[in-house]
């Protein structure tokens, strides 16, 4: 296995917490991501910072929500992912 990029991790973050509409919880986070409790607050408050997370406490539990910008920010890395795929070397 490789070791993956900040951007990429910032990028999975972002998939995994936009598939549920009304956010998702930390724990459910790590477990979509590989990522320790350690690593996914570090990531989730830089997220947050940049404003590509949001972080709300409800009455039961924590839950992130990705914003436009984040939304914006997947988008961009999967167009960056379309520009970049490697093709076979053409053989001389």
């Amino acid at each position: 296995m490789t070791n993956r990029s900040r951007h990429e991790i910032f990028a999975s973050i972002l998939q995994s917490a936009s598939q549920e509409m009304e956010g998702m919880i930390m724990t459910k986070l790590m477990y979509n991501t590989f990522l320790s409790y350690t690593q996914i607050r570090e990531c989730l408050r830089e997220l947050i910072g940049y404003g590509l997370l949001e972080y709300q406490k409800d009455t039961t539990k924590y839950t992130v929500t990705v914003t436009p910008k984040g939304y914006r920010f997947l988008h961009l890395v999967e167009e960056m992912g379309d520009i970049l795929k490697v093709r076979p070397m053409p053989e001389y």
